[in-house]
């Protein structure tokens, strides 16, 4: 038998749940480089961070696409003033952070999440992966409008990239889109996660989520740069576009 650490993340093609959807689609009988390029260590740390969460959750991490889609961004272009709301259980956290130490990026990363559960278990695997000096998790507030200034502080600059990816809420992203557009640096990018009409079941006050928030958003700023994929996504299955995450994703860009 291949050893697990020589298949990393192609063993996942055999696990049977929905998280590891991205490892079951056809013709991905490979290793992406979000996983490839980790260390052995960093590797490691990454596997028993599934691990960890396939017993005792929670789910709920942006997956392969959505990840690889950010390292480019991040190691094509040296991003490093990145401010990530919404923060899960940490697996952006860790491949980002990651990303950082590669470049030398010190403080590259704030996270703010308003669930202190989720923040305390972000913080543990920042230490696990030996990332405390290039990342930041708060327990915050996204809608705070001292949050983008907290950010600022500890970035030591404006941000040059946000992921949105927290309550999934229609007023809120909205809010959140207000608040911190107005926070990034120009010539930045914001990314919103969970623009798909699939995903707009995802709004618990059953508003329109993320879709209905990015779409007003964007008729109230035409001379904004923005882009959608996904956006008429209805459905997990296949066939998939080339963007394979059902999910959708937003992206803003603040002109110099």
């Amino acid at each position: 038998m291949i050893p697990d650490d020589w298949l990393r993340s192609r063993a996942w093609r055999e696990n049977p749940r929905p998280r590891y959807w991205w490892h079951h689609l056809p013709g991905v009988d490979f290793v992406p480089s979000v996983y490839s390029d980790l260390n052995q260590a960093e590797w490691v740390t990454l596997r028993e961070w599934y691990e960890e969460t396939d017993r005792d959750g929670p789910i709920g991490e942006c997956v392969v696409p959505l990840i690889s889609l950010l390292q480019g961004l991040v190691m094509g272009n040296r991003a490093s003033r990145i401010v990530q709301l919404g923060t899960c259980a940490g697996y952006s956290a860790l491949l980002l952070g990651w990303m950082l130490r590669r470049m030398n990026a010190l403080h590259g990363l704030y996270g703010l999440d308003l669930d202190p559960a989720m923040c305390e278990i972000s913080r543990r695997w920042v230490a696990r992966g030996g990332l405390e000096a290039f990342v930041e998790i708060a327990q915050r507030n996204s809608l705070d409008p001292q949050s983008p200034i907290a950010a600022s502080d500890y970035l030591e600059g404006a941000p040059e990239l946000i992921l949105l990816d927290s309550s999934h809420e229609y007023q809120a992203t909205l809010d959140e889109l207000d608040l911190w557009y107005a926070a990034l640096a120009p010539g930045g990018l914001l990314a919103l996660h969970d623009v798909s009409t699939f995903a707009a079941d995802f709004d618990v006050t059953h508003q329109g989520g993320v879709k209905r928030a990015f779409a007003e958003w964007r008729k109230a700023h035409p001379d904004v740069e923005t882009f959608c994929l996904n956006g008429d996504a209805r459905t997990m299955d296949l066939p998939r576009p080339l963007y394979k995450d059902a999910c959708g994703i937003g992206l803003v860009h603040k002109p110099l």
